[in-house]
């Protein structure tokens, strides 16, 4: 298996699109989009859009899990789906055509049984080529986060592991050692992992070199319009991106993360490619509706238009 992707903590995800949305009234949509969702489900349906080899793995439980498992069919996209006692959670967003004001259900208790069952399915697919770990974590029955976490990296032995998870969760997996080779941070999670915001590139290109936590790994820092800065085997890139008119851009962190796992496939001695074709994944989810959606072709024609330049 080239890729395997976790999600520890699905949702369903619905947005309603509310026009002049104000606290306290009473509204109905003009849209709504009901969509299989968690950051690591998202990653696993841009993947599947890409065409990659793939195998999913996640949490499901009760109505909400089998809608899941059903939309994951029905995008032939192969699964591991672990049973849990509780109710996979939704989360809800409204957008008023500006802002968005999100409504984050906290999950299920992930039952030591369902932990021993996950593990032991994973072990149908050890040793992938890349393995993403993304979003939430839930709460697990007689254990932390990290140490489910460390039990999944233990168990899959992957050859190259991408963490893109909330950054306390992050600094607690890089500061304990775990075998993670990218994480894809914001700014302002970068900041949380570093401890300062930098006030200028060349900081960041310093801290992505120097710092304790990342200087042994890659890092995709993303700064919407402005482009990224990436740390790529120990060479730091800058990459400017065209402008676009952004329909929804609530996945494309999670597009770019299946962009970063596709390249390291088929891209493996281009990484000007990679990282061309990673963002173009992002900003090509950014224009469509749906979350955890691109076009293949859209995602061709943007890889021309973004500039990497090593620094």
């Amino acid at each position: 298996m080239t890729i395997v992707t976790h999600t520890f903590n699905p949702s369903v995800d619905i947005t309603y699109t509310v026009p002049d949305f104000h606290l306290g009234d009473v509204h109905r949509p003009t849209e709504t989009i009901k969509n299989a969702g968690g950051k690591g489900i998202n990653v696993s349906k841009v993947l599947a859009q890409l065409g990659a080899d793939l195998h999913a793995y996640a949490y499901l439980g009760g109505a909400n899990g089998r809608w899941i498992a059903g939309q994951l069919d029905r995008l032939d996209i192969p699964v591991s789906a672990v049973t849990i006692e509780g109710e996979t959670r939704q989360c809800l967003a409204i957008n008023d055509g500006q802002r968005q004001t999100e409504v984050l259900e906290k999950g299920p208790v992930i039952s030591q049984v369902a932990q021993a069952n996950y593990i032991d399915q994973l072990k149908s697919h050890v040793h992938p080529e890349v393995m993403t770990m993304s979003g939430s974590s839930p709460q697990f029955e007689g254990a932390t986060a990290l140490e489910h976490l460390r039990e999944v990296l233990s168990t899959a032995q992957a050859q190259y592991t991408i963490l893109d998870t909330r950054a306390d969760d992050l600094k607690l997996a890089l500061e304990s050692g775990l075998p993670i080779h990218c994480i894809k941070p914001n700014e302002d999670e970068f900041a949380q992992l570093v401890g300062e915001h930098p006030d200028s590139e060349k900081n960041f290109y310093q801290l992505m070199k120097t710092h304790t936590l990342l200087k042994k790994i890659d890092v995709f820092l993303t700064l919407g319009a402005r482009g990224a800065i990436i740390k790529l085997d120990n060479h730091i890139y800058r990459a400017t991106v065209p402008t676009i008119q952004a329909v929804n851009a609530v996945g494309s962190g999670d597009s770019t993360v299946a962009g970063i796992a596709y390249g390291k496939t088929h891209f493996k001695q281009q990484p000007e490619r990679l990282i061309r074709h990673a963002l173009a994944c992002g900003m090509s989810n950014a224009m469509q509706k749906e979350t955890g959606r691109i076009d293949p072709a859209q995602v061709e024609h943007f890889a021309t238009q973004i500039q990497v330049e090593m620094v």
